[in-house]
């Protein structure tokens, strides 16, 4: 049986969530391959820019007019290259602004102020610590086991939710800490 799969770009009975998920299922592991394997990002650098080009694809395509699906992927490809572009500037200016020093670490200690220095870690750690103490337990070892670096396959294997769903609960977590926290301090 010979079944014609509808061009992406032709689904306009989905809904909004559903045409998401639908170029997600088409677009998205190529994506982030290319973002891993060509510019060296690490896993949630990838999916964020691979997020925002879907939401930016969804909010445009109708926009435009394909005669392929060829033409809607490398619309797709070409958001995408440029939200790569624009983290890769947004990096290098990031580490122009923050310069590496010659500075041995003795004659840093020297020079720092311990007191003051530990006064405001340790403001910044029980803030911290209040905010993991309101999460659940899954949340907690997600942001532990995501900081020590391990694959979302890797945490599933400990959490009762699904792998696929572990980068979206793991980016919400980080923005709900670092929102509170700045609001705290």
């Amino acid at each position: 049986m010979n079944t014609k799969v509808l061009e992406t770009y032709k689904l306009s009975n989905l809904s909004r969530n559903e045409f998401i998920a639908e170029t997600y299922n088409r677009y998205g592991k190529k994506l982030y391959s290319y973002a891993i394997h060509t510019w060296n990002l690490g896993e949630d650098e990838a999916w964020d820019l691979i997020y925002k080009t879907l939401y930016k694809v969804i909010d445009s395509y109708k926009k435009y007019e394909f005669e392929t699906e060829e033409k809607f992927a490398s619309f797709i490809f070409k958001i995408f290259i440029n939200y790569l572009r624009n983290h890769y500037r947004d990096t290098k200016k990031a580490a122009e602004n923050f310069p590496v020093s010659d500075i041995d670490s003795m004659e840093l200690q020297n020079k720092a102020q311990p007191v003051v220095a530990e006064v405001i870690e340790n403001i910044k750690l029980k803030a911290l610590n209040e905010e993991l103490e309101k999460m659940e337990d899954w949340q907690r070892m997600l942001l532990l086991m995501r900081s020590e670096g391990r694959a979302y396959s890797e945490i599933a294997k400990y959490i009762d939710k699904p792998e696929n769903q572990l980068k979206v609960y793991y980016q919400r977590l980080k923005d709900q800490i670092t929102k509170k926290l700045n609001e705290q301090l």
